[in-house]
């Protein structure tokens, strides 16, 4: 991964652990588009990371909506629960 996502992933890994520590049972961030990424079909750049990231610290997906920023670029809102 590169840096910028590589602190993408971190960040997010800091946020999803703080909520299991507060004992919180959902965590919903908002996961945005690389300003590179390009029109073409395929995966979005650090996405995939992101998710893996949120799940090794106990989390599971459950829910997932994709809309678009006000530029018209994807951003993701993941719906994660407390694995049991």
């Amino acid at each position: 991964m590169g840096w910028i996502k590589d602190a993408k992933a971190a960040q997010l890994r800091e946020e999803a652990e703080r909520a299991l520590k507060e004992g919180r049972y959902t965590f919903a961030p908002r996961l945005n588009t690389p300003m590179t990424q390009h029109n073409l079909s395929g995966s979005i750049a650090g996405w995939a990371e992101m998710i893996e990231m949120i799940e090794s610290v106990g989390w599971q997906m459950q829910f997932w909506s994709v809309s678009t920023d006000p530029k018209g670029r994807p951003e993701a809102y993941p719906l994660f629960r407390r694995r049991a």
